[in-house]
Parts: structure tokens; sequence; C-alpha cells
């Protein structure tokens, strides 16, 4: 037997050794709660204990070797024996440790050795699992008689999400489910299932029923299953009656219809003696609070369906300010799948309205500032930090398997001639290649070259025109048959097929630019003499000396400016060179770092190519409106007129005839620099050509294409409760309806109902909802104004603890409806109370007489 120290890892904490006491397990066990426990995949585990475990605690493989290895690991782990010789044997450990969570285990050290390969989930940063955790069955109680000789009353908290039911003498409710019911679909009424006794929602057989209309119930045949689902958990015995009172939750504003319908089902169906009706939210606050009385507060209730916010003064309720906002947690759920949907189509299912609901739960905050939220996760570095991974399961297929069991039947075949390569003949191939591809680059760039030469002499020919005083015609019909309108033009266009022709000669022939040649002394003597002294003739001739003079100026200029961009070309790559000599892989990386800037330019042009050709791009319509301004010839001092331009087809036909289909943006010399980067590529860096030919596409990662990237969904899916327009909901949001409340009252109401900003519900445990609704009063409300925002103790179940506050004190006997006051005055009375609704009867209908 073996007593082992492993070593436990905390968050902040070094490293802590812990001796573990516990059951005994073999080698089977050890790797199968690795592999549960630490989230490893594990091939193969033919591999022996301490094998393992010396790789997990020493960090480096065990050596065949034995007995020094056997040493050290005894050291370290504290391994006594019991008896015996030194032998190889898989021992039987203690090893509870491996019951600990998954980040608890010290395993950075786990790679492949012998065939057993683990991959850590966790080395890798914001990566998370669905936790896919299925609700715990209510348990069934036993019902004491000291429960029905005291008569203790019954607290239900019906809420839209969970229904939380328990005995008023305990600290938190005994039933906490979801308030749904489930009946498979084409199956008897008395296969009914309630709350979490349904496996999953996601099942289409299964039909979903909840007795809310958002808020308020509706269905009461689906509420009668949801009581008798609390009585017979509760293990209430007694037979057509439950002889408790019954504190029971309603909304806001509960009609007088559905509360009538409530009080006929409990007194006419279970023959409760008295029921007391309060309000969620005001239960909340009084669990948070120990007088009612003088108590001020505007509550902000997040419910799963809605949204309240209650104005409370006096310690009593204002009815007639309150306000609703028909949003809630299940919108947030349903925005949160709809989303993921759209963005992983490939992964529809696996996004469930259930994980849906955990990733809005576990993942997501509200932002204290949303626009500048916005701007954040634009940064590359900010997204890396703070987007959250989500991993679906999927199965790493592997091949060892097959590898070690496929049997291999071999045919008979010829080798062709030369089919056998040795490696120098392999080498010598490979530089024929690149010699073939070196000859073929420079045969094109030859005829390019040829090309461009002779279109220069045709240029050329045509500008020598110009220098023919005795045939202007000629000159201007050789000039019309081009696509130059004007001489400037003419001579821009032979400036850049100049510029072209020497560097690419330059470049085929390996050498640097020629001088620039001493020119030729022309004498322009009409130049220096003034207009008003030369004829008409003169004059033209005068015009064509400063034609051909500019001419030749630009020619100069731009040999000047060829020969001193090629030296500087050819002192970067003898710089390259030189660092190819010294540092291989640096060289290597530089390269590559400028063919990819070099491909990215031109996917950006191409890009912004595309966007220009698109009638509703923003490009676009900019091109559009400087095209328009220009048509239209308006002044600056001008007075501005409505741009219509660009809004019918026929502005449209125009602006494609300015904009060419078929036309090229791509830079040539970037072109060619791309060229030569990658012939360099191909020479010097083998890998390069199988990048090409896989398409430049790296290996795929099963494993990040089954990962859900929960970004700014994290901050976009909760600001639905500010912003509802986000998914269509034409209401206002917290804040705008908080803003308009106020503004129903005074100022002294409005400093009272500031002064405790009360949240409650379950979606006031969002993150920064608190400091939200802070900064938001701190722009609402008036300069040095004072306000205050709490939030409950515990959201979800204040209003249960409430209601249970409020039924073991005196109050609730005064203000109960009993079975009489049920018969005397109908089912829609209410004793109103400081927790309860204002009663308002309904009018009483006359029939007029004819």
């Amino acid at each position: 037997m073996y007593a082992v120290d492993m070593f436990l890892i905390s968050p902040g904490n070094p490293f802590i050794c812990k001796t573990i006491n516990c059951m005994t397990i073999s080698i089977e066990h050890v790797v199968k709660e690795l592999y549960l426990n630490s989230q490893i995949n594990v091939k193969s585990n033919q591999i022996s204990i301490s094998e393992l475990l010396y790789e997990i605690l020493i960090g480096k493989p065990q050596d065949s070797s034995g007995d020094e290895q056997d040493e050290d690991i005894n050291s370290v782990m504290g391994i006594t024996q019991s008896s015996g010789t030194r032998q190889r044997r898989t021992p039987k450990l203690d090893l509870s440790v491996l019951k600990q969570p998954s980040n608890s285990i010290c395993s950075n050290n786990l790679h492949r050795y012998k065939g057993l390969n683990f991959q850590k989930m966790t080395d890798q940063k914001n990566i998370f699992t669905f936790k896919d955790e299925r609700p715990q069955q209510c348990p069934s109680l036993e019902y004491s008689t000291d429960l029905l000789q005291n008569k203790v009353p019954l607290v239900i908290d019906n809420g839209t999400y969970q229904c939380r039911a328990g005995w008023a003498n305990s600290d938190k409710p005994q039933l906490v489910f979801k308030n749904i019911t489930a009946k498979p679909r084409g199956k008897k009424e008395t296969d009914i299932q309630v709350g979490n006794e349904i496996n999953t929602t996601e099942v289409a057989k299964w039909l979903i029923r909840s007795q809310f209309d958002r808020n308020v119930v509706t269905l009461y045949d689906v509420q009668e299953q949801i009581f008798d689902y609390i009585f017979s958990h509760l293990g209430m015995n007694t037979d057509g009656y439950i002889d408790h009172p019954v504190v029971l939750t309603e909304p806001v504003c509960n009609p007088n219809y559905c509360r009538q319908q409530m009080s006929e089902l409990l007194f006419e169906c279970y023959n409760i003696p008295e029921v007391t009706y309060g309000i969620d939210a005001m239960f909340s606050l009084y669990a948070n609070h120990d007088r009612m009385e003088d108590i001020n507060s505007l509550i902000v209730s997040c419910g799963y369906q809605t949204t309240h916010l209650l104005p409370v003064l006096g310690g009593r309720l204002d009815p007639s300010q309150c306000r609703r906002i028909n949003l809630g947690g299940y919108h947030l759920e349903t925005f949160m799948q709809r989303l993921l949907q759209l963005k992983y189509p490939g992964h529809f299912a696996a996004v469930s309205l259930n994980r849906a609901e955990e990733l809005v739960r576990d993942h997501c905050h509200l932002a204290t500032d949303y626009n500048a939220d916005l701007h954040e996760w634009v940064s590359n570095d900010y997204y890396d930090d703070n987007v959250h991974k989500i991993q679906l399961p999927y199965t790493n297929v592997s091949n060892d398997y097959y590898d070690d069991n496929v049997h291999k039947i071999q045919l008979p075949y010829t080798n062709a001639p030369g089919n056998q390569l040795s490696a120098e003949q392999t080498k010598e191939r490979r530089e024929q290649q690149i010699k073939r591809l070196k000859e073929v680059t420079a045969k094109r760039r030859m005829e390019k070259l040829a090309s461009e030469e002779q279109k220069l002499q045709e240029l050329m020919s045509i500008q020598e025109l110009l220098e023919d005083e005795d045939d202007d015609e000629a000159f201007d019909r050789a000039l019309q048959n081009t696509s130059f309108d004007t001489p400037e033009e003419l001579q821009s266009e032979i400036n850049r097929l100049t510029i072209a022709i020497q560097r690419n000669r330059a470049k085929v022939l390996g050498i640097e630019p020629p001088p620039v040649e001493e020119p030729k002394k022309t004498v322009y003597e009409l130049l220096e003499i003034p207009d008003d002294q030369l004829t008409a003739d003169q004059l033209l001739t005068k015009k064509k000396q400063r034609m051909l003079k500019n001419a030749r100026e630009g020619r100069l200029r731009t040999q000047a400016l060829q020969i001193e961009k090629r030296q500087k070309e050819l002192e970067e790559e003898r710089k390259l060179e030189q660092r190819r000599m010294k540092d291989f892989n640096g060289w290597l990386q530089e390269v590559r770092g400028r063919r990819q800037k070099l491909l990215d330019a031109r996917s950006a042009r191409k890009q912004k190519k595309s966007d220009m050709a698109k009638r509703r791009t923003l490009a676009s319509q900019q091109r559009m409106k400087m095209i328009t301004q220009l048509a239209a010839g308006e002044s600056s001092s001008a007075k501005k007129k409505v741009d219509t331009f660009g809004q019918n087809d026929a502005d449209w036909d125009v602006y494609k005839e300015i904009h060419p289909q078929n036309a090229d943006s791509d830079s040539e010399v970037e072109e060619e620099q791309i060229e030569e980067l990658e012939a360099m590529l191909r020479e010097h860096d083998p890998e390069f050509q199988k990048e090409l030919d896989l398409g430049g596409s790296e290996e795929f990662d099963i494993a990040e294409y089954y990962r859900l990237h929960l970004a700014i969904e994290r901050v976009r899916v909760p600001e639905l409760l500010f912003q509802p327009s986000m998914i269509g909901v034409e209401q206002a949001g917290i804040v705008e309806t908080m803003d308009f409340l106020l503004h129903k009252y005074d100022e002294e109401k409005q400093k009272l109902l500031v002064q405790n900003v009360f949240l409650t519900g379950g979606n006031a445990l969002f993150m920064n909802f608190k400091e939200r609704l802070e900064k938001e009063l701190l722009e609402m409300r008036p300069f040095q104004s004072m306000f205050s925002v709490t939030r409950a103790v515990d959201p979800i179940l204040d209003a249960w603890k409430g209601a249970r506050k409020f039924a073991i004190s005196p109050d609730r006997s005064v203000y109960s409806i009993t079975k009489a006051d049920y018969t005397e005055m109908g089912g829609e009375y209410l004793k109103e109370h400081f927790l309860s609704n204002r009663y308002f009867p309904s009018p009483v209908s006359i029939k007029l007489e004819k």
C-alpha cells in the first residue's frame, strides 16, 4: 500500500502539499478520474501508475532505467514501501485528490507519453463548458402532526419563473421549482409532469404550459396542477381540505376577475380556512426593512416576463403611478439564443433555450457605459482578454486504433524509372524547379518590357509631331486617336512608362539604372520674350516650346527619381541578404511579414473597389455626393440646397457610366514586389510551396470549430432592459420609464423616492446593475441632488422571506380573507394592507329597462 502526497493548485497561491487518505483505486480508475475531472482526452492507458504520477509531479517523462527515477518519485510523492524487493508493477494508490475539481490538479506537464495523449482544456484562456445541469427534483416531505395542530401558515411565492413554497416556521422554502407543466403530446391528462420533474423543455414531444400571461394568472387549470404538486410534496394527507392559512403573492394591480378565480380555486377546491394576498416586490422590500410605516422607495422589480417600477410613499404603494415594461428575463434568453443561432448556423440545434439561459445567467453583465463598451470591443486585445469561449461537446476522431490494427495488403507493382529518389536527387530536382520558375518569371518580364517599350515609342512619335511647326493638325489627329485629351496627359503617361521600363530593365539585367545623361543644351528663345512683342504664329511656336521644355524637364526628373528609388531598393536588398546569412529565421519572418502586408493592402483595395460598385455602401454614396456637387458647380458661397442625387435609378445609371466596372486600381509595383518575395520564399522556405498548394490554410482545429465566442453579446443582451427597441419592443427602458414616473410627482416627493431606489428580482443579480442605475440617475437628477440605489440581500428569495415574515406577524390574521368573507363579499374581495394592492370594487352592471 502507498501513502501519496499530491500537489494542489489554488489561484494566486503557491503549491500546497496535501496528504490524501481515502479509498484505494487502481490504474483504470486513475485514468478515468483524470479524464472526467481534468477534462483530459486519454487515448490509451498503457502506462504504469508510477510513470503517470512521475510525469505529472516531476514534470518530465520517466526513463526506462528504473531505480533512479523510482527514488525520485518516492521522494517527491512520499511513497513508502511496506516490504519486499523493488520491482515494476502497477500498484494501488490512495488518490482521492482525483475527486477534487478539475482546476485543482497540477497537470500542466501532461503531454504525449507512450501512447497516452492529454489535452487539457483549462490551459487555454477563457474557455468554458456548458454545465447542462438538470433541475433537482423536489423531495416528498413528511407532514408532521405539529404542523396540523398549530395550523402553521403556508407561504407561496407564485412567480412567473419559479414557484417557492414552504412553511412559515422555516427560514427558507422547502420547494423551489419551475412554474410550468408538461404533457406528452397525444397522451392523457394523467401523464402531466410539473416543475423540476420535466427533464428538458427542448423536446418537441412535450407540450409546455404556464398559467401566466405575462405576469397575470389566466389558466387556472394549470394553477390547480401547481397547487396539487405543492400540497402533495409537502406531504399533506388531509382528505378534501387544506387546514392551513395561505399567504400568496399576486402581481401588481391584479385584475379583480383574476383574484376572484384564484379565491374560488382555493376556497372551493381546497377548502382553505383563510388567504392573504400581497405583492411580491412589496414583500421583498419588507424583508429588507424592519418598519414599513415610514418607508419611501422606488422599487425596480425585475421579473421573468415583465419589469415593474413601483413608487412607495409613506409605506404604501401608489398604484396610480405604477409602470410595467413588457420585457424580462425570458426575452433576454430568447435574444441570446437568436444571436448565437444566427452567428453559428452550424450549431443551430446546440444553442437551446436552456443553454441560452445559462449563458445569460453566468456570463453576461451590464455595461456601466454601453457605448464606451462597444468601442472597447473593437480592440483585438480587449476582445482576447474578455471573450468567453464556450466549448461544445465533440468527438475527436482518433486513428491510433486503426493504425495499430489495420492489415495492409500489398499488391505487386513495378517501380517506374526515377520513382525512387535519393535526398541529393530531390534537392537537385527542387533547384531545377526553382531555376525554371525564375526563367519563366524573367521571360514574362521581358515580354512586358518589350510591350511597354513599343507603347512608349508610339507615344514618343506622337509627341515628336508636336515639335513639327509646320503640321499642327497631325498632332491633334494623333492625339484624338489615343485616350488622352491634352498634351499634359500624354506627357504623364510617357513619364510613367519611362519609370516602369527603366525599373524592369534593371531588374531583368540585374544591374543598376543607367546614369542620368547630360542634357543637350536646347535653347527656347521665344520663352524669354513677352507675348505682346510676338506675332500670332510666334505665340503658337512659343506654346509648343513651353510644352517641349516641360516634357524634357519631366523626363529628367523622372529619371533622377527612378535612380534614387532603385538605389534605395538595392540597399534594402543587400541588407535583407545580409540578415538572411546571419539570422535566417528572422529574415524568413520579415519576408513573410512584408508579403502579408502587401496582400492585406491589395485585399483592402479590392474591398474598396467592391464597395464603390455597390449602390448602398458608404463609400459609393460619398462618391456620388462628390459627383453631384461637382456636377452642380456650386460655389462655396452659394446657398446649400437639398441633395437629391442618387434617389432614383436614372442617377444610378449616370454613376455607373462614370465608374467603369473594368477599372483596376491595383498597383503594378506591389504585384511585382509580391512576386519577388514569393520567389525568395520558394527558394529558401520548403514549407511555403506546401502552404500555396493547400490554399494557405492551416491544419483544421476541430475544437475551435465547436466553440461559441461570447463577446459583445455579454453586454448586448442585458442592455435590453435599458433599450427594448433593440428587439423591436416599442416601449421605453428602465431609465426612461423612471424619469417619466418621477416627473409625475413634485420635487419633494421625487427626492423622497430617489433616496431609496430598491432593486429586486432575478435580473437584479446582473453585475454592474447598481452602478449603471447610479450613473443614469446622476445624469437624470438635478445638480448636487442626493439619491441612493440598493439591492435586495437575496433578490430571488426575498419575496418569499418577506411573505413569511408577514405570515408570522400578528398583522396576518387581521388582513386575511376568511371563507365567510369570501361567501359574503365575493371572490374579488381584498382586505387591504401595507403590502397589498388597492381594492377597487368592480362596478355593478345595471340592466336598463326598455
